[in-house]
């Protein structure tokens, strides 16, 4: 033990000495070419560590390339702080020419911070279980609900029930915070009748689907305070939380229950937050099936380089956590509206571990529109203020320095919308008033800022390229900054007074329109623009100054691309299918007219599928209105004792045409009337983790640093240009012609066995001389 702790000093000791070292190095003066030379060096080596693709080395040359990039950072931080900061007597320039300063110190602290973090991302495989049932913790699962339908907790709930897991050692609880007693004899009464007719619904559902029905006096506390209530009323050894949206999949249990088995100090399992529908602005820029979504990134990495440092958080859903220890500090934190990671931080202070486990194991959605999208990262922002303000993992007792820096990178992350709107405006001060808050030449620019800002891209993009895409990052921070940057300020001025709203899921948006919440993003639209004309007119009546002109004139271009991107994010499109239609290559068989026919899912949704059968098998007859039978085959766990069996799942055929591989592409309408039917949907569409990997790598691409910047200059001028038209156009369109389908299917478009351009294809027939269209 003393042996250990001297060899931890001693590696600490040699860090802090590496560490003055390099900033010793960086803050000596060189000539203007000598930094140039220095500084293209150096970016060579670090391109050519990026480039190497070596497993053995993997945690040695990313140290090396991080070493790398923060020696230019440093030089980029000395020459920022000692040459180009304005002098105080003037103030109209001093004043925003310190804000950006501190901005860019915020920045570059995050670059530390966030590095640290991830340098070297854990990669856990699940432990095996012991086979009697009687070794095994016994579980409850706990089903969280506020306001959503019916539909989607039912279908939540049938997951949670199909859980592959011995059914005496778990329990599936649904906790209703929209039928409490409080709702249920409210003054108002339309309130109090919707929430008895919710109360009596659910506790139907519940009592047919073999769930216990919870819920309890009033609301308060949030979530927080529903599943602590529910903590009074189960008695499991683990609790998983599931989100009513977060249908897991039948391997969820068997994957994480063996990590406690390990560690009898384990507080926590979190696995990732996968999604089967785009965000807004995913879906706004059509990238959800080519790009990695947002949480991808935190999810890909964060959370594996937070697990190196036993620093993985509780994500409020698709999580296991021990009961004893959750009980030990009074169940689950509520002082903050991300009761979460708060939660979290109290059980790691306590000295108990986490872990995370990076296969996907649920399936849930995301915000449909960006007004909803904005309150869901609006709450996260002002949770993790709270926590920094009123918890502040630098000086809270009990966390270990990696610990300390991990909290501090995912609190600190969320202050993010102020460096961003400064770096949006600081051009406009030269631009617009001549103000000088940013001192340096053009060939100053190239050889600091140009060789920080590659540096920077070089390393984002070898540690998380198949995770975030260049500048992508950038686009995220400011659809949100001009929204949330509201919500921290109201936050630090009152810590306690946010309080938690639910993010509404599973909605459809009717028609195209540009979102509430756009105005602001106009008037940065129009100020950059402006910003643009004053650029061209200070580069012609300005000769003496061109140069700076051309560096802080690009400067706003770029903002001005970003900004444009962002355009397209808050034209909002039409989203007329509630149930997310999941892309899939897997064979199916479905029996027509009592003979079974092999072909392929081409894709699946709660509504229905698209089937691929080859032509020349395809029975003759009319397609669309016939019913037939798909066989769903249980996807059995190598582990799992029982035998695969075929279930019949009623389907409707809605249309029929050929594709240029030979094959009648079909779509089907799932008609599931029993529960054996409704079970069999809910294991085809959620039950396969491999699958949502199999999705997940599709995107996890990594396109090299010039494609990407390329990718991002098309999606900016691309959409800019669209977004511009449909701005000019009124803001709002009538939605396209919707298929003629009959009442009951997927959404107004049709369930998933829409073609997948969306338009609709008439009715075919099959005769002895091939295939012929017949409109109904």
């Amino acid at each position: 033990m003393m042996a250990r702790r001297l060899g931890r000093l001693a590696l600490i000791i040699l860090w802090c000495v590496s560490v003055v070292a390099l900033l010793a190095a960086a803050a000596q003066p060189v000539s203007l070419p000598a930094q140039i030379v220095l500084m293209a060096m150096l970016l060579v080596a670090m391109t050519l560590l990026k480039g190497r693709r070596s497993h053995e080395d993997g945690s040695i040359r990313r140290t090396i390339l991080v070493m790398i990039g923060a020696f230019v950072v440093a030089r980029y931080l000395a020459w920022r702080t000692l040459s180009t900061l304005p002098p105080t007597d003037d103030l109209l320039a001093f004043i925003p020419g310190i804000v950006l300063y501190g901005a860019e110190i915020y920045a570059i602290v995050m670059f530390f911070v966030n590095n640290f973090v991830v340098i070297d991302p854990v990669t856990r495989k699940s432990p095996p279980l012991p086979e009697a049932a009687e070794d095994l913790p016994s579980i409850d699962v706990f089903v969280p609900s506020y306001n959503e339908d019916d539909a989607l907790i039912e279908t939540t709930l049938i997951g949670a029930r199909r859980m592959w897991y011995p059914a005496e050692r778990v329990t599936v609880y649904l906790l209703d915070d929209g039928g409490t007693d409080a709702k249920r004899h409210s003054a108002d009464p339309q309130e109090a009748m919707r929430a008895r007719e919710r109360h009596e619904r659910l506790q139907a559902m519940c009592s047919r689907l073999g769930v216990r029905y919870l819920t309890r006096e009033n609301n308060a506390h949030a979530k927080a305070g529903n599943l602590n209530a529910a903590l009074r009323h189960s008695q499991g050894d683990l609790i998983a939380v599931f989100d009513a949206d977060h249908v897991p999949t039948r391997d969820f249990l068997m994957a994480t229950a063996g990590f406690f088995l390990k560690d009898p100090k384990l507080f926590l399992v979190q696995t990732p937050h996968f999604f089967l529908s785009p965000d807004p602005l995913e879906r706004n820029l059509g990238t959800f099936e080519r790009m990695p979504s947002e949480n991808e990134m935190f999810y890909g990495m964060i959370q594996r380089g937070l697990d190196r440092w036993n620093a993985a958080f509780f994500c409020g859903s698709a999580a296991l956590l021990r009961r004893a220890c959750l009980e030990e500090i009074g169940g689950f934190s509520g002082s903050s509206v991300t009761e979460d990671a708060e939660t979290a931080l109290d059980l790691h202070a306590r000295g108990y571990n986490s872990v995370y486990y990076g296969k996907p194991l649920i399936a849930g959605l995301q915000p449909e529109s960006f007004a909803a999208f904005i309150g869901q990262r609006s709450r996260w922002a002002q949770g993790m203020t709270q926590i920094f303000i009123m918890k502040n993992p630098l000086i809270k007792r009990g966390l270990k320095l990696g610990q300390r820096l991990s909290y501090l990178a995912s609190s600190m992350f969320w202050l993010f919308p102020f460096s961003r709107l400064m770096f949006l405006i600081a051009p406009l001060f030269y631009l617009y008033f001549g103000l000088e808050i940013y001192r340096a030449t053009a060939a100053e620019f190239v050889a600091y800022t140009l060789t920080y800002l590659a540096a920077s891209l070089v390393i984002q993009n070898a540690l998380n390229g198949r995770f975030r895409w260049p500048l992508i990052s950038e686009l995220y921070e400011l659809s949100q900054s001009l929204h949330t940057s509201v919500a921290i300020v109201t936050t630090i001025v009152n810590p306690r007074k946010p309080t938690f709203k639910v993010t509404a899921k599973g909605a459809t948006l009717a028609h195209d329109h540009v979102s509430p919440l756009a105005r602001p993003l106009l008037v940065v639209v129009g100020l950059l623009l402006l910003g643009v004309a004053a650029t061209v007119w200070r580069y012609v009546m300005e000769p003496s100054t061109r140069d700076v002109v051309l560096v802080v004139g690009f400067w706003n271009l770029f903002n001005m691309l970003l900004a444009l991107a962002a355009l397209g994010v808050v034209c909002e499109h039409a989203q007329h299918r509630s149930a997310p239609r999941a892309v899939v290559r897997r064979p199916a068989r479905i029996r027509i007219d009592g003979v079974i026919y092999d072909g392929a899912l081409l894709d699946v949704s709660q509504g229905g599928a698209r089937l691929a059968l080859p032509a020349k098998l395809v029975p003759g007859g009319r397609v669309s209105g016939r019913v037939a039978h798909l066989l769903v085959d249980d996807l059995i766990a190598p582990t799992h004792p029982s035998a695969a069996e075929a279930r019949a799942v009623p389907v409707e055929m809605r249309y029929g045409r050929p594709d240029d591989d030979g094959n009648i592409q079909i779509g089907l309408r799932f008609a599931a009337t029993t529960e054996t039917e409704k079970e069999a949907v809910v294991d085809l569409v959620y039950g396969s983790s491999a699958l949502w990997s199999e999705l997940l790598a599709r995107r996890h691409r990594r396109p090299g640093i010039l494609r990407g910047l390329t990718h991002f200059l098309g999606l900016s001028l691309g959409y800019g240009f669209k977004s511009a038209g449909f701005l000019l156009g009124g803001g709002r369109r009538s939605p396209a012609p919707a298929p003629a389908a009959p009442a009951g299917t997927d959404g107004a478009a049709g369930a998933a066995g829409t073609p997948p351009d969306g338009h609709f294809t008439p009715p075919l027939t099959w005769n002895s001389d091939g295939l012929a269209p017949r409109r109904s």
